[in-house]
This record gives C-alpha cells, sequence and structure tokens, in this order.
C-alpha cells in the first residue's frame, strides 16, 4: 500500500547467524537423543518383591543407588555390583537373615540369604529330608532372622533282653528313643547312658534289668581288626572288605539286699548271645606305575597343558573330563583305570594316557593331539 513499509523487506540473516541457529539445533537434537539412549530402565527383584528404576547408570550399582537400595555386609547381589546394565536388565537383591541354629544340641548363628527354611538348609548344606525340624521347611524366613532347631538321623544300637537292635532316630533324647521303640523300663533297670543323653551316631545303649532278685547285663563285646594284603590295591591304598559288630554277651547276676542295701553280688552265668564280626580291611600290595613322560619321545606335559592346564584333579564343567589329560570315565577304566582318574597320581594319569595312545593314537585329543610332537 503507498505509504507503507514492508518491515520484512529490512530483516536479513547473516550467514554467520544462520550457521549458529542450524548447529543449536542439531545439539538440540543430539541432546534429546543422548538423553533417550541414556535413560534405561531396571528391574529390581528384592527379595521376590518386584520393582523398577529408571537410571543413567551404567552399572548394577549405580542402579541400586537409584532405588536407594543399601546392601549389607550379609547381603548379596546377582550381578555383581560392577556388572554393566542395559535397558530391561534384571537385578536381584536378596538381604542376609541371622538363622539362631541348634544342630544336634550344637548352637551357632549363620547368616543366610535363603527366603524360607528349606532354601537356607540347602545353603547350609543340612537338607536331609529324614531330619526333625522345629519349623515347617516351606517357613519363610523373616528379615530380623529366626530361631531353627535340626536333629539329624543318628543310627543307634541298643543292647536290651539279649538283643541287638540298631535304629535311625531323631529323638532328643535316649529315654524318648527307648519310648518310640516301645522298650519299658523298669524302676531298678540300669542303662549305660544318662536318659537326658543325646542320641548320638554310633551310640551304643545297654539296658540291664534289675529286680531284687537277679539281674542281667548286656555286655558288648568289641570286634577286632584283621589286615589282609590284597595286590588288587595299590601300595598306600586300603578298604573294608567286611565292616566288624560288637557281639553281645549276657551277664546274669543274683542280687543279695538287706535294709535296702546291696550286700551280695554273685554271678550265676553268662551266655554268649551273639558272637563279634571282625572287621577285614584290605592292605594293598600293588606297586604303583612309575612312568617317565619324555621316555616314548612324545611331549606329554604340552598335552597336558593344553587339555587341563597341567592339573591332574581338573573337571570339565559338564563333569565329563576329568584329570590331567581329560579321560571318559569309560576310556579311563579301558585302559586298567580304577576309580576316578582325578584320585589318581599324575604318573599313573601318564602311564594311561600313553595306554590310551598306543591304542588309538592321538584321535583321543582331537583338539589337543598335537601338541605331543612339539
Amino acid at each position: 500500500m503507498p505509504g507503507w513499509t514492508d518491515v520484512r523487506s529490512h530483516v536479513r540473516r547473516s550467514p554467520l547467524a544462520i550457521a549458529l541457529l542450524a548447529a543449536v539445533l542439531v545439539a538440540l537434537g543430539a541432546a534429546t537423543t543422548a538423553f533417550a539412549v541414556m535413560a534405561k530402565t531396571v528391574r529390581i527383584d528384592i527379595d521376590g518383591h518386584q520393582t523398577s528404576v529408571q537410571t543413567f547408570s551404567g552399572d548394577v550399582a549405580g542402579a541400586l543407588r537409584k532405588a536407594h537400595i543399601e546392601l549389607g555386609v550379609h547381603d548379596t547381589v546377582a550381578p555383581d555390583l560392577t556388572a554393566p546394565v542395559h535397558d530391561g536388565s534384571k537385578v536381584i537383591v536378596r538381604h542376609g537373615r541371622l538363622l539362631d541354629l541348634q544342630v544336634d544340641g550344637v548352637e551357632r548363628q549363620v547368616w543366610v540369604t535363603a527366603m524360607s527354611v528349606d532354601e537356607a538348609l540347602d545353603q547350609l548344606g543340612l537338607n536331609d529330608r529324614g531330619a526333625w525340624m522345629s519349623a515347617s521347611r516351606s517357613l519363610s524366613i523373616p528379615r530380623s532372622g529366626l530361631a531353627l532347631q535340626l536333629r539329624l538321623p543318628q543310627h543307634v544300637n541298643v543292647l536290651v533282653d539279649g538283643k541287638r537292635l540298631t535304629r535311625r532316630t531323631t529323638a532328643p533324647t535316649v529315654k524318648m528313643l527307648l519310648r518310640a521303640m516301645h522298650v519299658r523300663l523298669h524302676r531298678l533297670d540300669h542303662v549305660s547312658v544318662p536318659l537326658t543323653r543325646y542320641p548320638t551316631d554310633g551310640l551304643v545303649v545297654a539296658i540291664d534289668r534289675i529286680s531284687q532278685r537277679t539281674v542281667n547285663r548286656n555286655i558288648a563285646i568289641p570286634f577286632q581288626t584283621r589286615h589282609v594284603k590284597t595286590s588288587s590295591l595299590y601300595v598306600g591304598d586300603s578298604q573294608v572288605a567286611r565292616y566288624g559288630r560288637p557281639g553281645v554277651r549276657l551277664n546274669t547276676y543274683r542280687l543279695t539286699w538287706k535294709n535296702k542295701k546291696l550286700v551280695h553280688e554273685t554271678l550265676v552265668r553268662s551266655r554268649l548271645r551273639s558272637r563279634p564280626v571282625t572287621q577285614v580291611v584290605q592292605v594293598g600290595t600293588k606297586p604303583r606305575p612309575q612312568y617317565s613322560p619324555a621316555a616314548d619321545g612324545l611331549n606329554w606335559p604340552a598335552l597336558a597343558q593344553c587339555e587341563s592346564g597341567g592339573n591332574p584333579r581338573q573337571v570339565s564343567g559338564n563333569g565329563t573330563y576329568r584329570g590331567l589329560y581329560q579321560f571318559t570315565m569309560g576310556a579311563w577304566h579301558g585302559v586298567g583305570g580304577s576309580g576316578d582318574p582325578i584320585d589318581a597320581s599324575s604318573s599313573e594319569q601318564t602311564y594311561r594316557a600313553q595306554i590310551l595312545y598306543r591304542s588309538s593314537g592321538d584321535s583321543a585329543w582331537p583338539a589337543c593331539g598335537h601338541y605331543l610332537y612339539t
């Protein structure tokens, strides 16, 4: 229009201003993209409870800090605190729980990260299904801890009425054991151990029936041990071929009481109810094989280093390959080995490996066999 001035005609953008503006827009876009890339959602399992946290941290420790989770000295976390996290990563946290544990009458305190009694027993290696417990296996263990009593099965021999009775028991006392066995005690009967004693593994309880006229006493007869030489075992090795058992002798005494005081004790008869069984132990006489790895010109140390890192007790992850030369159990027994290869000496393992080589060549070690010729 006449008399009007177009303001836009006076607005000019210098090339430098336009370039700066473009750079700012690119930087803002990059920052927005970086924010989207760096932000990640991490799932956290805390004692079975699920939660999620958004974090820029690159490791587990940072994610836990973001979630305000503090770890105590007895807590565990998986994966490790230094492990990297990504969007969708899962972190498991288990808090430590104090168990006031009493096992077979012996008290101790242990820390576990288990959330149930059954899981705690697994962690402690005490999960014997025949054990008696003061709490249910499915009981949850609170963060404050739990008191738990555990009685593992014990093998106890009871000599009573001329008989030897063997029981596997979790009874808390000898008295409760005898009650469970329906062994009735009379007022004058004599028990070789206190009735309040805890029945420990291998305990022998001898019960003497006593009356005012006669008394019978079960006497345990110790068994002897006989050593027998055998060429089927190596020198220094031994094994029990037959376990010994105590015998039982029943002694009958006549007792004379006067004014409630014992004045005479006379042995009336002594009768053998069962003879002791001698324990037989085999002692090896077979010389252990001596073998020089270099005697055949092959580099056995190099093969062993490749197969097991030179460790004669090395076991593969799946348990299939064992020992210095990673024998399978079938291959080991096939070349005359006995037991487990990892229990044999390095020289014997090398000796068996040479036998295997003579029958199969280096095909027994497809990945490392070529080291024999280095």
